[in-house]
């Protein structure tokens, strides 16, 4: 008898902690968004695209790595801005041994 009324405990706390935590959540709160931009204009590609920042060429500052999801190519912007305030230029497509990189897409 001492379990049933165990088990029926511990369910009507499930169901207290459930309620509660769906009675406090708060909504996500989104700020406006910004468009990355190369030359004072927004980047622009095809479809999708998966961003990476990271300080690719060694120099310290965050760059801007783009994988186009139409043609497989990854786009290389330099940051010749600072990490706070980057500024990207043109691109170049990442090679390896002088072949561009086409990863599978798709």
């Amino acid at each position: 008898m001492w379990e049933e009324k165990g088990g029926v405990m511990q369910r009507l706390l499930i169901l207290v902690l459930v309620i509660t935590g769906i009675a406090f959540a708060q909504p996500p709160m989104f700020h406006n968004y910004i468009y990355v931009e190369a030359l004072g204009a927004p980047i622009v590609v095809s479809a999708h695209a998966n961003p990476c920042v990271v300080d690719w060429n060694g120099d310290g500052v965050k760059d801007l790595l783009l994988g186009e999801f139409t043609g497989g190519r990854i786009r290389f912007y330099s940051n010749d801005g600072g990490n706070s305030e980057p500024h990207f230029t043109t691109y170049t497509y990442l090679q390896a041994d002088g072949a561009m990189i086409q990863l599978p897409y798709g």
